[in-house]
């Protein structure tokens, strides 16, 4: 015997053929009940002896009525009622201003009165039955279906969002008052499914990204719901046995839904161009000092310093130079130019960020890839300096690394019309000849070192090489056992050091590279973004306690032969929207950017 204590009643479901209503149908059956199968479409499954299938209109009277009068015949009074029926059109999404009257109608003469005219000859019948019994008929129960587009609407769909609040919060709860007067003990109550896994939605969640956005990023449970759920669900509300104390509510079955989406990332930029917009605090076409001074004028803001190193080729011919790298290997270099460079562009453009990138750009890549690179500059993000091969600073002379500088410096001019005044080495690999370098060189910023994590700073002047240890067993431990210089303690120049490690790109653990002993690769995309978000919240954390540096930097390096393969780039996008949720909290800002707004914190400190 079932817990819900309803075998042998008689349950009539409408809507039976659809998604919900099927699973309701099959949940009402398991449960001992004898089930008639209403739907306006013929039955596609056989009758048994629990299943009796009638078809007919719930918006015409006079054929719901005949309906329940021949269920009532097969198999007796009807204890349980589930208006389930509805429609809607996910194929298209009109404003209201744009909305036929014609949809409005028929949504709602199936919706409202549909259920209106159901729930009305559900209770002629019991009535009907009851007097002709001469007693009150055992759990006598009414389970609406809504929707939660009834509790925090739908956009583009007023017409089904409208009717179904109509249902849950007010057909529901008038109804609950007047049923008892009937029936002492008769109870109605509304079910409000989030989305649901039916052919009701079509396609409209095939696109992992809306998926994402309607189902999983304001959805607790991070998952859209099956019939199941909201079967169950009904099959509890009908029970007296169950809910007996349980009228006039709605219960929501989505999952701990939030929310619904407003704006979709093609329409953000739109709307934050409005400065009237309460978006407009988030809008990375402000400087960074608008940005810095919206929302609490307290707090400290992370200031977003997001980069792309553009190796291509030529991380294969410096720092991957390997004897064993073929063509197989020069492909993924290919893939990051072809593939990668346009996929970043459209998603920085999307989420209207593209002149707030740094784009850190070997010369080989401009001169191999000159119709991508022309797109990177057109983006309007700040160009960069990353060696010309891609080499390390250990993998030449002192010449040839000034040459390469030289070369790279006049490759960025001929785009720009301007000197670059950002370097970042390969691999993170520079000594302290090239830190000499860049300094005679008047550049404004590097971002190879963590001397720190999350704050800028300046970088020595003249830096000399730390020792290392010979360990031969000649040497006596004595002239080894001697402190390193202080680097905080140690003379300054003008360079601002933006701190960036292994840990703070994609490559590392998601690019596979064959000939790397310590390659990674087929690390899942969640957990590096998990990572970059515990590294974000941290900041947010300092920041609240008091902890946090005068000025907190978040950077973050993407290569566009890993982010721009097909399973990381939308993991790429889903954190972008994330961080850019946090409005009054970030600012957007190049690195250039970022290195003026310290150096002028500096200043105004001396001063």
């Amino acid at each position: 015997m079932s817990y819900l204590g309803i075998e042998g009643l008689h349950a009539f479901v409408t809507g039976a053929r659809g998604g919900i209503g099927s699973a309701i149908v099959k949940e009402f059956e398991a449960a001992g009940c004898k089930v008639t199968a209403h739907d306006l479409r013929p039955a596609t499954t056989p009758a048994s002896e629990s299943v009796f299938h009638v078809q007919g209109d719930i918006s015409d009277e006079s054929s719901i009525s005949a309906c329940f009068k021949q269920a009532q015949d097969h198999f007796g009074p009807i204890n349980i009622l589930c208006a389930n029926a509805g429609i809607t059109n996910e194929a298209n999404h009109p404003n209201i201003w744009e909305l036929p009257l014609e949809t409005w109608e028929s949504v709602y003469r199936v919706n409202i009165r549909g259920t209106f005219l159901t729930v009305k000859h559900f209770l002629l019948a019991a009535k009907t039955s009851q007097e002709s019994l001469g007693k009150e008929l055992e759990n006598l129960a009414i389970v609406v279906t809504g929707s939660e587009t009834g509790k925090f609407g739908q956009a583009g769909h007023a017409e089904y969002a409208s009717g179904k609040a109509g249902l849950q919060y007010g057909l529901v709860p008038t109804v609950k008052n007047e049923i008892v007067r009937l029936n002492s003990k008769a109870r109605i109550n509304a079910v409000a499914p989030g989305w649901v896994n039916t052919e009701l939605i079509g396609d409209r969640l095939a696109d992992p990204k809306e998926l994402y956005l309607e189902t999983q990023a304001t959805v607790a449970l991070k998952k859209i719901a099956q019939p199941q759920d909201v079967a169950k669900a009904v099959a509890f509300l009908a029970s007296h046995q169950a809910s007996g104390h349980m009228s006039g509510q709605c219960l929501s079955i989505d999952g701990g839904m939030e929310g619904r989406i407003v704006w979709r990332e093609n329409e953000v930029p739109q709307a934050m161009s409005d400065p009237s917009s309460t978006t407009a605090s988030n809008n990375p076409q402000r400087s960074i000092a608008q940005q810095a001074t919206m929302g609490s004028k307290d707090r400290k803001k992370i200031y977003l310093a997001f980069s792309v190193d553009f190796d291509a080729v030529s991380g294969w011919l410096g720092t991957g130079k390997h004897p064993d790298n073929n063509t197989s290997d020069y492909s993924a270099g290919y893939l990051s130019a072809h593939t990668g460079v346009p996929r970043l562009l459209r998603v920085f453009k999307r989420l209207g960020i593209s002149n707030k990138i740094t784009w850190c750009l070997p010369g080989h890549s401009i001169e191999t890839f000159p119709t991508q690179t022309a797109d990177i500059v057109a983006s309007g993000g700040e160009l960069a300096i990353h060696g010309y091969a891609h080499e390390s600073a250990s993998q030449m002379t002192a010449e040839q690394e000034r040459d390469v500088l030289a070369k790279c410096v006049s490759l960025i001019e001929g785009l720009t019309g301007g000197k670059p005044v950002g370097y970042r080495a390969p691999l993170y690999q520079l000594s302290e000849r090239t830190i000499a370098l860049l300094q005679s060189q008047n550049f404004l910023w590097d971002s190879s070192l963590s001397h720190y994590e999350s704050t800028p700073y300046f970088l020595p002047l003249n830096p000399s090489p730390i020792e290392q240890i010979d360990f031969s067993p000649s040497n006596r431990a004595e002239t080894w056992m001697h402190p390193s210089p202080d680097f905080a303690s140690l003379p300054k120049s003008s360079l601002v050091e933006i701190p960036l490690n292994w840990y703070a790109e994609d490559a590392t653990p998601l690019q596979f590279y064959p000939h790397t002993a310590n390659s990674a690769g087929y690390v899942d995309v969640r957990i590096v973004e998990r990572m970059w978000k515990d590294r974000f919240e941290w900041l947010r954390t300092e920041i609240e306690r008091g902890e946090a540096e005068d000025m907190v930097v978040f950077g973050l390096i993407f290569h566009p032969d890993t982010s721009g393969m097909g399973h990381v780039i939308g993991m790429v996008e889903r954190f972008l929207e994330w961080v850019k949720a946090f409005q009054g909290e970030v600012v957007w800002c190049t690195h250039r950017e970022v290195a003026e707004e310290y150096k002028r914190r500096q200043a105004d400190k001396s001063n």
